[in-house]
């Protein structure tokens, strides 16, 4: 895959999103974006307008569009031309003939020809408008909540996050020993968001969650936040998106996890609880094998 690719596919699955869902927020076929992850650019549309879904692509995923755009080629290569025929003695007698041809017809045009018509320049078209980016600040009570927007993890409260792309965003705050937070925000202006956080029953007034039925050789995957997940085994795909909250995904060993929010997920193998699958918001991949 070319570097230009990579860079994209790779934010791409930091922010947790599948091609569909980045096709669908920027209303376009998810077979352009698959194009330009695998740079299969005779595929694409004309350069001018395929540069344009590079550069909407770049931002979506929080990219500085230029640097990809430098690696968009700027028009395609054509084989060169034959060589020259070899040259022949040119007769100059028909020369004299066109040439006499060539001042009658100009002649004859000088006396023809229409009044000239005035044109009228018309102003170039406008370059397409950049989509609006807007700031975000999050506080809540007490501080120090983990704060996600659409999977991506941004910071801690209080937060000043710099100009994000507008839009509808899926909200998150995470804090130990509290409910979580999850809100859709519109974006579409300077926002300023307060929370105050509820606090977790205690042991006494609820049961923890259950723990999945000891499965040998079984690995149990259970989600506790937004992550985008692909699992493959022997090079075959068995699973890849974003599951619900609450879901419990089984798999024959052994497998191998890809995770966009590693912190969200939950590993349980042979019925035994291995914790989260990594840290929150830092994508990792890791291979489980049969015992």
């Amino acid at each position: 895959m070319c570097e230009l690719g990579e860079r994209l596919r790779r934010a791409r699955e930091e922010k947790g999103l599948s091609l569909k869902e980045a096709a669908a927020r920027l209303a376009l076929r998810a077979k352009v974006l698959e194009a330009l992850e695998e740079c299969r650019f005779e595929e694409l549309p004309e350069p001018a307008l395929a540069r344009g879904y590079l550069r909407r692509y770049a931002l979506l995923l929080g990219l500085d569009p230029e640097p990809l755009l430098a690696l968009y080629p700027l028009a395609p290569t054509f084989p060169p031309f034959p060589p020259p025929a070899s040259r022949r003695p040119f007769p100059w007698s028909l020369l004299l003939v066109l040439a006499f041809l060539g001042a009658l017809g100009y002649g004859a045009y000088l006396v023809l020809r229409p009044a000239p018509v005035q044109t009228v320049s018309l102003p170039p078209e406008p370059s397409p408008k950049p989509p609006e980016r807007y700031g975000l600040r999050v506080v809540s009570e007490p501080p120090g909540a983990r704060v996600y927007l659409d999977g991506f993890y941004l910071g801690q409260t209080p937060l000043a996050s710099p100009p994000l792309e507008g839009g509808r965003r899926f909200l998150r705050l995470e804090l130990p020993g509290y409910e979580p937070v999850e809100e859709e925000v519109n974006l579409d202006r300077n926002l300023s968001l307060s929370y105050r956080l509820v606090p977790k029953p205690s042991p006494e007034s609820t049961s923890s969650n259950p723990q999945p039925e000891v499965s040998p050789g079984k690995l149990v995957l259970r989600l506790e936040g937004r992550s985008w997940l692909r699992v493959t085994q022997g090079g075959k795909r068995l699973y890849e998106g974003i599951p619900e909250v609450g879901a419990e995904l089984v798999f024959d060993l052994p497998v191998e996890v890809r995770s966009g929010n590693p912190g969200a997920v939950r590993v349980f193998l042979d019925g035994r609880d291995l914790g989260p699958l990594g840290e929150p918001g830092k994508p990792l991949t890791r291979r489980f094998e049969a015992p």
